[in-house]
Protein backbone atom coordinates (compact mmCIF):
# COMPACT_ATOMS: atom_id res chain seq x y z
CA UNK A 1 0.00 0.00 0.00
CA UNK A 2 0.84 3.82 -0.96
CA UNK A 3 0.36 6.38 1.65
CA UNK A 4 1.92 7.18 5.55
CA UNK A 5 3.35 3.56 7.21
CA UNK A 6 1.87 5.44 10.61
CA UNK A 7 -1.15 3.20 10.44
CA UNK A 8 -2.93 5.93 13.08
CA UNK A 9 -1.89 8.74 10.97
CA UNK A 10 -3.55 7.27 7.59
CA UNK A 11 -6.63 6.55 9.70
CA UNK A 12 -6.63 10.02 10.96
CA UNK A 13 -6.16 11.47 7.27
CA UNK A 14 -9.03 9.25 6.31
CA UNK A 15 -11.53 10.54 8.65
CA UNK A 16 -10.74 14.24 8.30
CA UNK A 17 -12.41 13.97 4.87
CA UNK A 18 -14.92 11.74 5.73
CA UNK A 19 -15.63 14.13 9.38
CA UNK A 20 -16.15 17.12 6.51
CA UNK A 21 -18.43 15.08 4.18
CA UNK A 22 -20.69 13.22 7.12
CA UNK A 23 -22.74 15.51 8.65
CA UNK A 24 -24.99 16.33 5.29
CA UNK A 25 -25.63 12.81 4.60
CA UNK A 26 -28.69 10.84 5.09
CA UNK A 27 -26.85 8.49 7.18
CA UNK A 28 -26.46 11.12 9.89
CA UNK A 29 -29.68 13.10 10.93
CA UNK A 30 -28.56 15.71 11.50
CA UNK A 31 -31.44 17.91 10.64
CA UNK A 32 -33.25 15.81 12.57
CA UNK A 33 -31.42 16.37 15.33
CA UNK A 34 -31.24 19.88 15.26
CA UNK A 35 -35.44 19.19 15.63
CA UNK A 36 -34.79 17.62 19.26
CA UNK A 37 -33.90 13.67 17.93
CA UNK A 38 -31.46 11.78 19.63
CA UNK A 39 -29.05 9.79 17.43
CA UNK A 40 -28.41 7.16 20.05
CA UNK A 41 -29.63 3.43 19.56
CA UNK A 42 -32.43 1.95 21.20
CA UNK A 43 -29.72 -0.31 23.02
CA UNK A 44 -27.48 2.65 24.24
CA UNK A 45 -29.85 4.20 26.10
CA UNK A 46 -32.12 1.19 27.59
CA UNK A 47 -28.70 0.01 29.02
CA UNK A 48 -27.84 3.53 30.56
CA UNK A 49 -30.85 4.25 31.89
CA UNK A 50 -29.96 3.38 35.03
CA UNK A 51 -27.05 5.31 35.75
CA UNK A 52 -27.29 8.37 33.51
CA UNK A 53 -29.47 11.58 34.59
CA UNK A 54 -29.24 15.22 34.52
CA UNK A 55 -25.70 15.42 37.05
CA UNK A 56 -23.98 12.70 35.21
CA UNK A 57 -20.79 13.80 33.55
CA UNK A 58 -20.15 11.39 30.22
CA UNK A 59 -17.02 10.84 28.38
CA UNK A 60 -17.24 10.03 25.13
CA UNK A 61 -14.20 8.69 23.11
CA UNK A 62 -13.77 8.58 19.54
CA UNK A 63 -16.78 10.87 19.08
CA UNK A 64 -16.25 11.67 14.96
CA UNK A 65 -18.25 14.97 14.93
CA UNK A 66 -20.33 14.69 17.98
CA UNK A 67 -23.92 13.68 17.15
CA UNK A 68 -24.25 10.86 20.06
CA UNK A 69 -22.18 13.01 22.20
CA UNK A 70 -24.51 15.63 21.88
CA UNK A 71 -27.82 13.82 21.85
CA UNK A 72 -26.45 12.55 25.62
CA UNK A 73 -25.64 16.39 26.35
CA UNK A 74 -29.71 17.02 26.46
CA UNK A 75 -30.11 14.64 29.20
CA UNK A 76 -26.73 14.55 31.33
CA UNK A 77 -25.30 17.68 33.57
CA UNK A 78 -22.29 17.94 31.12
CA UNK A 79 -20.36 15.63 28.78
CA UNK A 80 -17.05 15.57 26.96
CA UNK A 81 -16.41 14.53 23.03
CA UNK A 82 -12.89 13.33 21.72
CA UNK A 83 -11.82 13.12 18.43
CA UNK A 84 -8.50 12.77 17.03
CA UNK A 85 -9.91 14.43 13.61
CA UNK A 86 -9.73 18.07 13.91
CA UNK A 87 -12.03 18.80 10.96
CA UNK A 88 -14.46 16.11 12.97
CA UNK A 89 -13.79 18.27 16.31
CA UNK A 90 -14.95 21.36 14.61
CA UNK A 91 -17.94 20.36 12.83
CA UNK A 92 -18.81 18.94 16.65
CA UNK A 93 -18.41 22.61 17.80
CA UNK A 94 -20.58 24.13 15.20
CA UNK A 95 -23.32 21.85 15.79
CA UNK A 96 -23.50 22.09 19.16
CA UNK A 97 -23.04 25.75 19.09
CA UNK A 98 -26.49 25.09 16.18
CA UNK A 99 -28.42 23.32 18.50
CA UNK A 100 -27.99 26.03 21.60
CA UNK A 101 -26.48 23.21 23.52
CA UNK A 102 -24.04 24.47 26.36
CA UNK A 103 -23.59 21.69 28.66
CA UNK A 104 -20.93 19.48 25.91
CA UNK A 105 -16.88 20.24 25.19
CA UNK A 106 -14.80 18.77 22.60
CA UNK A 107 -11.21 17.64 22.68
CA UNK A 108 -8.92 17.47 19.69
CA UNK A 109 -6.71 14.07 20.37
CA UNK A 110 -5.89 10.84 20.01
CA UNK A 111 -7.19 8.61 22.73
CA UNK A 112 -4.31 6.97 23.36
CA UNK A 113 -3.02 10.71 24.22
CA UNK A 114 -5.82 11.94 26.32
CA UNK A 115 -5.07 13.02 29.65
CA UNK A 116 -7.84 15.55 31.30
CA UNK A 117 -7.56 16.38 34.61
CA UNK A 118 -11.16 15.04 35.15
CA UNK A 119 -12.52 12.07 35.72
CA UNK A 120 -16.48 10.62 34.78
CA UNK A 121 -19.39 9.48 35.93
CA UNK A 122 -19.64 7.24 32.35
CA UNK A 123 -17.25 6.56 29.80
CA UNK A 124 -19.43 5.82 26.41
CA UNK A 125 -17.38 4.13 23.65
CA UNK A 126 -20.16 2.35 21.04
CA UNK A 127 -19.94 1.21 17.16
CA UNK A 128 -17.19 1.55 14.84
CA UNK A 129 -14.36 1.83 18.55
CA UNK A 130 -13.01 -1.48 18.15
CA UNK A 131 -11.97 -2.15 14.95
CA UNK A 132 -9.96 1.05 14.84
CA UNK A 133 -7.88 0.44 17.70
CA UNK A 134 -4.71 -1.55 17.72
CA UNK A 135 -3.64 -1.69 21.39
CA UNK A 136 -6.59 -2.37 23.41
CA UNK A 137 -4.53 -2.46 26.83
CA UNK A 138 -3.36 1.26 25.72
CA UNK A 139 -6.88 2.05 24.88
CA UNK A 140 -8.77 0.51 28.43
CA UNK A 141 -5.77 2.17 30.48
CA UNK A 142 -6.68 5.38 28.84
CA UNK A 143 -10.43 4.84 29.68
CA UNK A 144 -9.91 3.53 33.38
CA UNK A 145 -7.73 6.66 34.45
CA UNK A 146 -10.74 8.85 33.34
CA UNK A 147 -13.45 6.84 35.15
CA UNK A 148 -13.88 7.71 38.94
CA UNK A 149 -14.69 5.47 41.48
CA UNK A 150 -18.27 4.03 41.00
CA UNK A 151 -18.39 5.35 37.48
CA UNK A 152 -19.48 3.30 34.52
CA UNK A 153 -17.61 2.27 30.75
CA UNK A 154 -19.93 1.05 28.55
CA UNK A 155 -19.20 -0.72 24.78
CA UNK A 156 -21.06 -1.39 22.25
CA UNK A 157 -19.70 -2.81 18.69
CA UNK A 158 -20.19 -5.03 15.72
CA UNK A 159 -19.59 -8.69 17.46
CA UNK A 160 -16.41 -9.64 16.13
CA UNK A 161 -17.79 -12.64 14.99
CA UNK A 162 -19.57 -10.41 12.60
CA UNK A 163 -17.32 -8.86 11.98
CA UNK A 164 -15.29 -11.72 10.20
CA UNK A 165 -17.43 -11.53 7.32
CA UNK A 166 -17.35 -9.88 4.33
CA UNK A 167 -20.44 -9.99 2.89
CA UNK A 168 -24.38 -12.10 4.53
CA UNK A 169 -26.48 -12.49 1.30
CA UNK A 170 -30.14 -13.20 1.46
CA UNK A 171 -29.90 -16.60 0.25
CA UNK A 172 -27.85 -17.29 3.00
CA UNK A 173 -25.39 -18.76 0.54
CA UNK A 174 -22.73 -16.91 1.65
CA UNK A 175 -21.41 -18.18 4.98
CA UNK A 176 -17.60 -19.06 3.00
CA UNK A 177 -17.50 -15.07 2.48
CA UNK A 178 -15.04 -14.58 5.12
CA UNK A 179 -12.89 -11.79 5.47
CA UNK A 180 -10.95 -12.49 7.66
CA UNK A 181 -10.25 -15.64 10.34
CA UNK A 182 -12.10 -14.65 14.22
CA UNK A 183 -8.46 -15.05 15.87
CA UNK A 184 -6.15 -12.75 12.79
CA UNK A 185 -3.57 -11.04 14.69
CA UNK A 186 -2.34 -9.30 11.48
CA UNK A 187 -3.47 -5.53 11.00
CA UNK A 188 -6.43 -5.58 7.91
CA UNK A 189 -5.45 -2.99 5.05
CA UNK A 190 -8.16 -1.33 3.66
CA UNK A 191 -7.84 0.42 0.41
CA UNK A 192 -11.84 1.76 -0.54
CA UNK A 193 -13.33 4.61 -2.08
CA UNK A 194 -16.42 5.74 -0.48
CA UNK A 195 -17.82 5.45 3.43
CA UNK A 196 -20.23 3.60 4.95
CA UNK A 197 -22.28 6.80 5.25
CA UNK A 198 -21.70 7.98 1.84
CA UNK A 199 -20.94 5.00 -0.26
CA UNK A 200 -20.29 7.50 -3.26
CA UNK A 201 -18.03 9.52 -1.77
CA UNK A 202 -14.50 10.40 -3.62
CA UNK A 203 -11.79 10.84 -1.01
CA UNK A 204 -8.35 11.53 -1.29
CA UNK A 205 -6.83 9.18 1.32
CA UNK A 206 -8.84 6.23 0.85
CA UNK A 207 -6.72 3.67 2.85
CA UNK A 208 -7.09 2.59 6.38
CA UNK A 209 -5.85 0.21 8.88
CA UNK A 210 -8.43 -2.25 10.90
CA UNK A 211 -8.12 -4.61 13.82
CA UNK A 212 -9.87 -7.90 14.60
CA UNK A 213 -10.18 -8.26 18.06
CA UNK A 214 -11.93 -11.52 20.27
CA UNK A 215 -14.47 -10.79 22.37
CA UNK A 216 -12.01 -12.10 25.01
CA UNK A 217 -9.70 -9.25 24.69
CA UNK A 218 -11.61 -7.24 25.11
CA UNK A 219 -12.95 -7.94 27.97
CA UNK A 220 -9.66 -9.45 29.67
CA UNK A 221 -7.87 -5.64 28.90
CA UNK A 222 -11.08 -4.21 31.07
CA UNK A 223 -11.14 -6.79 34.08
CA UNK A 224 -6.92 -6.69 34.12
CA UNK A 225 -7.58 -3.22 35.22
CA UNK A 226 -10.05 -3.88 37.98
CA UNK A 227 -12.97 -3.46 36.35
CA UNK A 228 -15.69 -5.28 37.27
CA UNK A 229 -18.41 -6.43 34.20
CA UNK A 230 -21.99 -6.19 35.24
CA UNK A 231 -23.04 -7.35 31.87
CA UNK A 232 -22.01 -8.84 28.62
CA UNK A 233 -24.42 -8.76 26.05
CA UNK A 234 -24.36 -10.49 22.68
CA UNK A 235 -27.71 -10.13 20.10
CA UNK A 236 -28.41 -11.92 16.40
CA UNK A 237 -29.66 -8.53 15.28
CA UNK A 238 -27.89 -4.78 14.64
CA UNK A 239 -28.72 -1.45 14.82
CA UNK A 240 -28.32 -0.64 10.95
CA UNK A 241 -28.41 -2.69 8.26
CA UNK A 242 -25.07 -4.85 8.51
CA UNK A 243 -25.87 -6.68 5.10
CA UNK A 244 -27.80 -7.06 2.32
CA UNK A 245 -30.62 -8.94 2.50
CA UNK A 246 -31.25 -7.81 5.98
CA UNK A 247 -34.66 -7.45 7.23
CA UNK A 248 -35.58 -4.86 9.74
CA UNK A 249 -38.43 -4.83 12.33
CA UNK A 250 -40.85 -2.88 13.91
CA UNK A 251 -38.20 -1.57 16.64
CA UNK A 252 -35.71 -0.72 14.12
CA UNK A 253 -33.72 -3.70 14.10
CA UNK A 254 -32.09 -5.38 11.86
CA UNK A 255 -32.35 -9.12 11.26
CA UNK A 256 -30.89 -11.64 8.64
CA UNK A 257 -33.61 -12.90 6.58
CA UNK A 258 -35.10 -16.25 7.70
CA UNK A 259 -33.23 -18.58 4.95
CA UNK A 260 -29.94 -17.59 6.67
CA UNK A 261 -29.84 -21.71 7.90
CA UNK A 262 -27.73 -20.16 11.37
CA UNK A 263 -28.14 -16.80 13.90
CA UNK A 264 -24.76 -15.07 14.19
CA UNK A 265 -24.02 -12.72 16.68
CA UNK A 266 -24.28 -9.28 15.63
CA UNK A 267 -23.74 -6.84 18.13
CA UNK A 268 -22.50 -7.31 21.77
CA UNK A 269 -22.53 -4.41 24.71
CA UNK A 270 -21.04 -4.45 27.84
CA UNK A 271 -20.92 -2.50 30.69
CA UNK A 272 -18.09 -2.02 33.16
CA UNK A 273 -17.86 -0.70 36.84
CA UNK A 274 -14.72 1.11 38.76
CA UNK A 275 -14.77 -0.06 42.53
Amino acid sequence: MTGDPDPRERNRRAWEERAAVHPGTDYYDVEGFLDGGSSLYEIEREELADVVDGDTDLLHPMCHFGLDTLSWARVCGSVVGVDFAATAVEQARELAADAGIENASFVESDVYDLALDRRFDVVFATFGVLGWLDDLDAWADVLVDHLREGGHLYVADVHPVAACFHHVGPDGASFDEWSHSYFREAPIHVDADGSYADVDGEFEHTESVQYQHPLGEAVSALTARGLRIEFLHEFPWADFRMFDGMVEDEQGRWWLPEEVPVALPLTVSLRAVRE
